[in-house]
């Protein structure tokens, strides 16, 4: 199944008779028989479709049937580890899976997102974080003296959309803020797609005022074309 993240919804539980399922990606359902896909709705359209038909009273009684697990249990998929706040991995924006080349700050640089994860590498020097769901009650200072905790959860991050507010400057980029699990201070990283030069770019952006750092490109010969290039529509710490 190509389209839709996280868990697959089958209609039986009995997994010798679960052709028909449906999967999730953001607003979008995808609907599935036997692994091929029949077509697609957004959610808003099936609530309409449903409340127009009377079927709320369906609904609630179906939800209380619902058992999400996983397909096996050696499958990562999105299920919850045991470790304290997580609710198990979340998924990278579909849009900006693949990798991507900078040249701005005289080295090369890529970014690579994968559905789960994001793998920086600069200066020969690779980092690979894994996103996760966190539960909302859990309170990022918890585990500050956990050692073992720490270890476990260094290399992991949250991520959520965030527009630029109107106090700031003003920027109508959709960027997604990736988060340090265990961090209490600062803004972490923020990314967002946009044009230049006729060609879609990944802008890296920082600090309290989402200054570009880098402009991302698909290909190494077009960060190199572009490597250092300072562009008018995008704002920079020197500019300010």
């Amino acid at each position: 199944m190509t389209n839709g993240q996280g868990y697959v919804y089958g209609v039986s539980a009995d997994k010798q008779n679960s052709g028909a399922c449906y999967t999730l990606n953001d607003d979008q359902i995808f609907i599935y028989d036997n692994q091929t896909e029949l077509g697609s709705i957004t959610v808003d359209k099936m609530v309409k479709y449903l409340n127009t038909h009377n079927s709320a009273g369906i609904v609630k009684r179906l939800a209380n049937d619902v058992v999400l697990g996983t397909a096996d249990n050696n499958s990562n998929g999105s299920s919850t580890t045991k470790i304290a706040g997580d609710r198990g991995l979340d998924n990278a924006p579909a849009e900006m899976l693949g990798t991507w080349y900078s040249y701005d700050n005289h080295e090369k640089a890529t970014v690579t997102f994968t559905e789960h994860t994001i793998e920086e590498t600069e200066d020969g020097r690779t980092v690979t974080t894994e996103l996760h769901k966190m539960n909302p009650d859990r309170d990022r200072g918890d585990h500050d003296l956990d050692k073992a905790y720490w270890a476990k959860t260094k290399h992991w991050a949250t991520i959520s959309k965030f527009k630029v507010p109107e106090s700031k400057p003003k920027d109508n980029k959709l960027y997604y803020n990736i988060y340090g699990w265990n961090e209490t201070a600062g803004d972490g990283e923020f990314y967002a797609l946009h044009t230049e030069e006729s060609q879609p770019v990944l802008i890296l952006a920082g600090g309290a005022g989402i200054w570009t750092d880098a402009v991302y490109w698909k290909t190494p010969e077009l960060a190199q074309k572009y490597a250092g290039k300072k562009f008018h529509d995008l704002r920079y710490r020197e500019m300010d």
